[in-house]
Formats: C-alpha cells, sequence, structure tokens
C-alpha cells in the first residue's frame, strides 16, 4: 500500500469569514438622557446606545450616524432641535477650528461642568472600592496653557508648508494658525514655521514638527521624518530654523506600528510604539518648578529641570507644579526615607523628593531620559538620586527597597510596578493616573496586597477634552 503523503491528510483551511459591515443608519432625531465618561451625549435609538459627539444632557438634537458596532452606535450632533432648550452649561466655542479639530472635543461646554463631570466620574469609578470624599481638584485655565504642541506637516499645492491637526476620529489634516490652548509662544512658533521652512529644501518625508516651550519662553522645535533626509538636508534645515528664539532642535526618523497588549499610549489616547532613530540633537531647554515652602520656612529655591525637544514633559506646567505639590505633601517623606520614582521622566518628582528623603532611586525605560535625571540631580546640586533605566511594564519588575514611592506611568497603567510595590511592602504610594480604567485595576492590585485607598483627587490637566487625570494615595495596614 502507498503511503499517503501528510500533507493529504491535513483539513482543508477555510477561508476566513468577513465580517460584514453594518450600513450606518443615516439622520435621526435623539434624546439625550446623560453624559458619558468621556463627555459625549447618550442617547437610546431603538433599544440600542448612541454615544453623540457634541451633544450634552436634556437636549433633544438632530444627529448622523457615523459609526455602527455590535454594542452601541455613534453619531454627531447636526443640531439643536428647534423650539427645545439647550442644555444651560452649552457655552460658544473659542476655537475657529473647534468643529473639524480632534483636540478639543469639548469647548461646547462650560469649562466648570466639564471639572465637575470628572470629578463626579472619578468619584463613582473609586467609591466601589472604598467610601470616601475625594480632595479638592487640581483645576485648570480653559485657555494658553499647553506649552508644547505636536502638529502634522502639510504641503499646499504651491509648495508651501502647512501645520496642522488632526481631524476628530480621522487621521485627515485640519490646517492651523492659532491654537487657543497653547501659550503665547507656541502660537508665535505656529505662525513663524511656515515661512522659515521655505528657506530649507524639500523635505521629503516630514511627517510632524513638536513645538515646546520652556519656562523662558526659548523655543524648542522636534522634526519627525518618515526616511532620512540626508545630511546635506538636516543642514539647511538648522541654518533655516535655529534662529532665535529657537535654542534647541531635534530631528527624529520615526516609525510608527499599532502596538500589542499593554503598550505606551499618548496623551490624546492613540495606541501606538514609537520606533526612533535619533537623526540630529543640538540645545535643551528648561523647565521651572518652584516648590511650596513648609509653614514657617523659607521658600526653596526653584527646580531647574533641563530636557530636549520631544522629552515628555507634562503639557500643563502650571497643573504639574500643584501635583507635584500635592504629591509631596501627601507622601510626607522623612529624612530617614526611601523613596522610589517610577517612570521619572526627566526627574520631574524625583528631584523634589529628594530634598526631603534620604535616597530616591528614579526609575525609566529610556536611557537618554535617564541620563537627563543624572545631569538635573547634579545642576540642582542634588547628590541622593539614583537613576536606573528598567523597563517597567513587562515581567516582574524588581525594585530596591524603600518606605515611599511615586508612580507615574502612561495610561496602559503598571500592573508589574504595582506588583513589585506590593511585595516590597512599600509603606505609602502616591499613584497618578492618566486614565482612569487603569488606575482602577491597578488599585485593586494594590487593595488585595493590603494597601488602603485613602485620598484622591481629580487632575485637569488637558481641558476641554475627555481625557481625565487623577492622583490617589494608598497605604499599607489600617
Amino acid at each position: 500500500m502507498t503511503a499517503r503523503s501528510t500533507a493529504s491528510r491535513r483539513p482543508a483551511r477555510r477561508a476566513a469569514r468577513k465580517t460584514p459591515q453594518q450600513r450606518l443608519w443615516g439622520k435621526d432625531t435623539l434624546a439625550i438622557e446623560r453624559m458619558s465618561e468621556e463627555g459625549r451625549g447618550v442617547a437610546r435609538r431603538e433599544g440600542k446606545i448612541v454615544f453623540v459627539s457634541g451633544a450634552l444632557e436634556g437636549e433633544q438634537v438632530s444627529v448622523q450616524c457615523t459609526a455602527v458596532n455590535k454594542g452601541y452606535d455613534e453619531a454627531t450632533m447636526i443640531a439643536r432641535i428647534a423650539d427645545t432648550a439647550p442644555n444651560p452649561e452649552r457655552v460658544s466655542p473659542a476655537c475657529a477650528i473647534y468643529a473639524d479639530c480632534g483636540g478639543c472635543s469639548l469647548q461646547h461646554w462650560s469649562l466648570e461642568a466639564q471639572q465637575q463631570h470628572k470629578q463626579a466620574t472619578l468619584l463613582a469609578k473609586l467609591q466601589p472600592m472604598t467610601p470616601l470624599q475625594l480632595e479638592p481638584p487640581i483645576l485648570s485655565a480653559g485657555a494658553g496653557f499647553r506649552h508644547r504642541l505636536r502638529l502634522m506637516v502639510t504641503r499646499a499645492p504651491d509648495r508651501r508648508y502647512l501645520l496642522a491637526l488632526r481631524q476628530h476620529r480621522s487621521h485627515e489634516a485640519v490646517t492651523l494658525a492659532h491654537c487657543t490652548v497653547a501659550n503665547a509662544a507656541v502660537n508665535a512658533a505656529v505662525k513663524a514655521l511656515p515661512a522659515q521652512l521655505l528657506n530649507a529644501p524639500d523635505l521629503q518625508g516630514l511627517r510632524e514638527i513638536e513645538i515646546d516651550a520652556d519656562s523662558d519662553n526659548r523655543i524648542g522645535l522636534c522634526f519627525y521624518f518618515a526616511a532620512n533626509p540626508g545630511e546635506k538636508v538636516l543642514a539647511a534645515l538648522r541654518t533655516a530654523v535655529l534662529v532665535a528664539p529657537v535654542v534647541a532642535l531635534r530631528v527624529r526618523l520615526n516609525a510608527q506600528r499599532k502596538a500589542r497588549g499593554e503598550s505606551l499610549h499618548d496623551e490624546w489616547g492613540e495606541e501606538e510604539v514609537n520606533l526612533r532613530q535619533e537623526l540630529m540633537a543640538e540645545g535643551d531647554l528648561c523647565l521651572r518648578s518652584i516648590p511650596q515652602a513648609s509653614e514657617g520656612e523659607p521658600t526653596p529655591a526653584a527646580l531647574e529641570l533641563r530636557y530636549q525637544p520631544g522629552d515628555f514633559t507634562q503639557t500643563h506646567w502650571q497643573v504639574n507644579t500643584e501635583l507635584v505639590a500635592r504629591a509631596l505633601d501627601w507622601l510626607r517623606p522623612g529624612s530617614d526615607e526611601i523613596a522610589l520614582d517610577l517612570f521619572s521622566g526627566i526627574g520631574n518628582f524625583s528631584l523634589p523628593l529628594a530634598r526631603h528623603a534620604r535616597t530616591v532611586h528614579a526609575f525609566e525605560s529610556d536611557s537618554g531620559m535617564t541620563a537627563r535625571v543624572t545631569a538635573n540631580a547634579q545642576r540642582n546640586g542634588i547628590t541622593n538620586v539614583r537613576a536606573v533605566t528598567r523597563n517597567l511594564m513587562a515581567g516582574e519588575v524588581e525594585l530596591p527597597r524603600a518606605d515611599i514611592a511615586v508612580i507615574d506611568p502612561p495610561r496602559a497603567g503598571a500592573r508589574a510596578a504595582c506588583e513589585a510595590l506590593a511585595r516590597a511592602k512599600v509603606k505609602r504610594i502616591v499613584y497618578v493616573s492618566c486614565h482612569p480604567a487603569t488606575l482602577l485595576r491597578d488599585a485593586q492590585i494594590l487593595q488585595q496586597a493590603g494597601y488602603r485607598l485613602s485620598k484622591a483627587a481629580a487632575v485637569d490637566m488637558f481641558p476641554h477634552t475627555g481625557h481625565s487625570e487623577a492622583i490617589a494615595l494608598f497605604q499599607r495596614g489600617k
């Protein structure tokens, strides 16, 4: 008998079934029952939840369907139905491109109402874990607060460069000349850059530019290319843009891929991993943090945090200063205590902690940022910071013995780091969160390990967006 080949016994591979795309249902009139966590109106249509962008609770609105999903649909408000009352918190958006831009999607809602909603949402998430009242929130002004802005670069038919933001829920560009939430120095750079770029050669592959203004309103620029432009182009670019007030220039080759699992998120909620190659780095910037003085003591000297454009810094520096002060107040670092700063960045929490604790161990996954923590400590005369490069997101994280810790993870949270903190039996932990869902997950890890959530507060780092931040204190034992 002739043996059959192995291949002949393999089952035939079935063609993958394509999920049929559900048809959009077009236009309809809906009544908004409540607000979603991220600030969209919630209605029902034929028994199914519909999230309506631009609508507010209590309003009757005409809508255009934009997406049909298994458990819910999405729509955009077209107009309020005539002769029906608007929500009393509805306001006129200050931004000229509000209707198209994907950044400040809540400008139609009063700032006070947005902030109250974010506080109520945080409280609703945390109260099932432990009954508590929120501490006073850290609030923000509604305009002129961003010291850094990342923009798309497009070319007009006449070859001029245009700076743009992404459209709402799209990768299409919306050209801008002024951003209402950026500060004056950033907006001046937005206005000047297109003309400056005309003095550079054809910048093939230029995709994005990050504009960064420091505490002295000096400007740093970080250019992101999809292909290496070559040394000649880089030299011409340097000549074109490295002119006062621009004092720092960085150029990166930037490839992006979709992240898998627990990945980094940027501040606008995009899920991606950046694979970067440095092509040029010249000059640096400086953000100053003025610590709050203890009662009866003189105000300590301001901390100077040096960094390069493209480094992570909190976008709203005034809110950040208050956030650092709140963290120190809750942690109460003692002169004999060892502190941990996880996801330390350029030393935002490490350096203030070091002025009170015996030793601070700062952990960061980016070796360049780790080097900047060390350099910033030396620049400020601080000798008790130990900066270490370590991946805190994967595998089993090992940490040194410590008494207190501050943790400021990306949107994906810090499951492995929280498990490590629990094993190390750290006494007090301040968790700074930029995503309530992962805060809740990590809080449950700490609670199961014997920690008590004793304080929490909302942080309005990004007004006019559904992006919500928080700070929480966990204490071991009773």
